[in-house]
């Protein structure tokens, strides 16, 4: 059985350059939190590695951190190919 998704580094990549850009453009977890109605803690057990997005939770959360979503599909598949590339640095994408 293969290990959840959740712990993969692939996974980790990914919400770590979400938490990036939410720093980036001066978000806190509640403020951000407070614009998708999503408890504070809900934000912070995402970004602690220990709550998964579902599909739909990351399309709220990246057009909030301003991400289109086709930009935001290739920030994840990024995060996955980077992986096999060796951690060759991810393009900017903003």
């Amino acid at each position: 059985m293969s290990a959840k998704t959740i712990y993969s580094a692939e996974y980790r990549r990914l919400v770590e350059r979400l938490r990036e850009r939410r720093e980036e453009i001066g978000l806190t977890q509640t403020a951000l939190s407070h614009q998708l109605g999503w408890p504070q803690q809900r934000l912070s057990a995402i970004e602690a590695g220990a709550r998964r997005l579902d599909v739909m939770e990351f399309l709220h959360l990246t057009a909030r951190l301003g991400f289109a979503p086709d930009v935001a599909i290739l920030l994840a598949v990024d995060a996955s190919e980077s992986s096999r590339r060796k951690r060759k640095k991810a393009p900017d994408l903003k």
